[in-house]
């Protein structure tokens, strides 16, 4: 899954806009994924940025790992394609 896929399904997953979901995109790509203290500075910088609750943004983290764990099994799975 390239950036542009990814964007276009965390998109659809959350439930924002485009640019909004690119924007979010360009929050996590900031922070290594993995991590407790990691999770909270993307949590506490989604906040910042989108001017969205904790709730909120730990869906959106939960959502966005969700999404690469999911890409990450396919791959496994699939390693020359489909």
């Amino acid at each position: 899954m390239n950036k542009s896929e990814l964007i276009k399904a965390l998109s659809s997953k959350i439930g924002y806009s485009v640019e909004d979901t690119t924007r979010i995109n360009d929050v996590l790509e900031e922070n290594f994924i993995i991590g407790k203290k990691n999770k909270e500075k993307i949590i506490s910088r989604l906040m910042e940025v989108i001017k969205i609750d904790e709730v909120e943004a730990n869906r959106i983290y939960n959502s966005f790992a969700e999404l690469l764990k999911d890409g990450l099994i396919d791959k496994l799975k699939h390693p020359f394609g489909k």
